[in-house]
């Protein structure tokens, strides 16, 4: 298993207390698997790393981007439209891969086009540290 991956499944639930049932409860296993498969992903990893560095694209809407028909099948409908806890759930994780396990200090929070696909009005992008 990676670092990435290795840090946010022994320390999300401590980090993010009010989202551990994500990584817990069997319920919502499907996507705490989808959103650990693309931690896995050393390729896919680096375009989500990218996407935040360079464009200042939110991971959560690389990441759902990326995986839109698994995420029409997890919810059932073609929309994707992500229940509220699942939707900040997800927000969360990538806040763990990003703050904690990458180590970025400051994020930003902007609006992005996902409202009539997965229900997201908003997400967030991670800034590194400034090089001295």
């Amino acid at each position: 298993m990676n670092t990435v991956a290795k840090i946010v499944e022994n320390e999300f639930s401590q980090v993010y207390t009010h989202f551990k049932e994500f990584q817990m409860n069997p319920e919502y296993k499907p996507y705490w698997d989808q959103c650990m498969a693309a931690v896995r992903d050393q390729e896919l990893l680096s375009h989500i790393i990218f996407c935040n560095d360079l464009f200042c694209i939110p991971p959560v809407k690389t990441f759902l981007t990326y995986y839109t028909e698994d995420f029409k099948q997890l919810t059932g409908n073609d929309r994707a439209i992500l229940p509220l806890f699942e939707k900040k759930s997800i927000g969360a994780f990538w806040g763990m891969v990003f703050k904690k396990a990458l180590g970025y200090p400051a994020q930003k929070n902007v609006s992005v086009s996902m409202h009539t696909h997965f229900g997201v009005k908003t997400a967030t992008y991670f800034i590194k540290a400034k090089e001295e």
